[in-house]
């Protein structure tokens, strides 16, 4: 099969599936190969002279592989600029990690400080440009606590409006409007700066993630998006069994969206999951958000787990919120 300038999210699935390596972009999706076997990620590095091809970022950064399953009848698929597969395919002495670094490192903006809780802002150091995913049920009022904070004037937040994409339905109007008090904000004002759209599908979700969610964030000039429970949709049950690979297919593509947008706009993003309801899911929002932790409700303290950031490594860290949980709080 010859290769015409793939995205990932182009690619068919039909009939006869097969599991390959696939290694693209993670800002254009453009692909760089699909294989079989494993390729030495500074191989293609090299080949293609440290830029994408696509989009032109350095592909140090923005550089995935990516385990995913494609239609039988498709070949191994290199990129035209890859005149000789050998290249690729010979030994090497070098050792490079599978996983590449998160093109949010692009940019070294400031740590912010979201939440107000230094424990929680010490460990996690949220940036702009970042997707960072919340595992857990605490993560709603964390999300809440931080959509509040971000309306707060700098340097206690950012002065800006939200954009929240509720796709679990689990928005708390009454939440918001309870840290606006503490925090001596109106809250009918807080709640107006907080533009909530809501999806019912995951055919609506995808959409508003990759054809209204750009467009809001310049109308808004927000620099904060909230997308909450984020599996939800694409596991719910009334979801024929004919459709869980179209699903999980869309799921992956909309992750990706998201990493790439929080680049491009230079917002943070945040994706809230309460559940573990499907692993596959699961995997994938932990292999492409830049920042990911979990955070366990444990009676009189919140445990937060970070289990990925690209500058800082696996840590817990216990979280008081004046010896109340995170739920309590509110």
């Amino acid at each position: 099969m010859t290769f015409q300038q793939r995205k990932l999210s182009q690619l068919q699935f039909s009939g006869i599936m097969k599991e390959v390596y696939a290694y693209y972009c993670m800002l254009c999706e453009e692909i760089l190969a699909l294989s079989k076997l494993k390729i030495n990620p500074r191989k293609i590095t090299l080949v293609f002279e440290g830029k994408c091809p696509g989009c032109g970022f350095a592909l140090e950064k923005v550089l995935r592989c990516e385990i995913t399953q494609i239609s039988a009848e498709i070949g191994q698929m290199l990129h035209p600029k890859i005149s000789d597969p050998r290249i690729l395919f010979g030994s090497t002495n070098q050792k490079e990690p599978t996983r590449i670094e998160s093109a949010c490192a692009l940019r070294a903006s400031p740590e912010l400080n979201m939440t107000g809780l230094s424990e929680f802002d010490r460990v996690i150091k949220l940036r702009l440009g970042q997707l960072a995913v919340f595992q857990g049920k605490a993560a709603k009022s964390i999300s809440s606590l931080i959509c509040v904070r971000a309306t707060l004037p700098r340097p206690t937040g950012i002065d800006s409006d939200v954009i929240f994409l509720d796709g679990g339905n689990v928005f708390d109007a009454y939440a918001i409007s309870e840290y606006a008090i503490r925090h001596q904000l109106n809250a009918e004002i807080t709640l107006a700066r907080i533009h909530l759209s809501r999806a019912f599908t995951y055919h609506q979700l995808s959409t508003l993630i990759n054809q209204k969610l750009s467009q809001a964030i310049d109308t808004f000039k927000a620099r904060l998006v909230v997308v909450s429970d984020f599996t939800a949709l694409y596991c719910d049950p009334d979801v024929a069994k004919q459709q869980e690979r179209e699903s999980l297919d869309i799921f992956r593509r909309d992750v990706r969206s998201l990493t790439a947008l929080a680049e491009k706009k230079n917002v943070l993003i945040i994706a809230t999951n309460l559940h573990v309801r499907n692993r596959r899911m699961h995997d994938a929002l932990l292999q492409t958000a830049p920042v990911s932790a979990k955070l366990d409700e444990n009676g009189t303290f919140t445990q937060l787990t970070l289990t990925r950031h690209p500058f800082i490594p696996y840590l817990k860290a216990t979280i008081f919120l004046n010896k109340q949980t995170l739920e309590s709080y509110i």
